[in-house]
């Protein structure tokens, strides 16, 4: 397992997270399944579906220079998130 760490930018606040996923891929999904929209201003249960609707198609993208970090933006209703994503070594 790894732990991926996510860094999102929504709506002027920042959200940090970890999940642990065999993969990226897999990590990626898990992250939106587990957001907690209590904590997320702006974002309800129904921005939610609608990002996990998007999620699934979406390949984040590796950043130049640095290793196991990637990118990825998505707009929706509720507005525009930009996610940064670490392979964070916890050892």
């Amino acid at each position: 397992m790894n732990t991926y760490t996510f860094i999102m930018e929504f709506r002027g606040g920042t959200y940090i997270s970890q999940i642990n996923a065999n993969n990226l891929k897999e990590g990626l999904i898990d992250w939106c399944k587990n957001l907690d929209v209590s904590e997320i201003k702006y974002l309800g249960e129904k921005n939610k579906g609608e990002l996990l609707s998007i999620i699934d198609s979406e390949i984040p993208t590796p950043i130049n220079t640095v290793i196991n970090v990637w990118h990825f933006s998505i707009g929706i209703k509720a507005g525009f998130l930009m996610v940064n994503i670490v392979k964070t070594d916890v050892t």
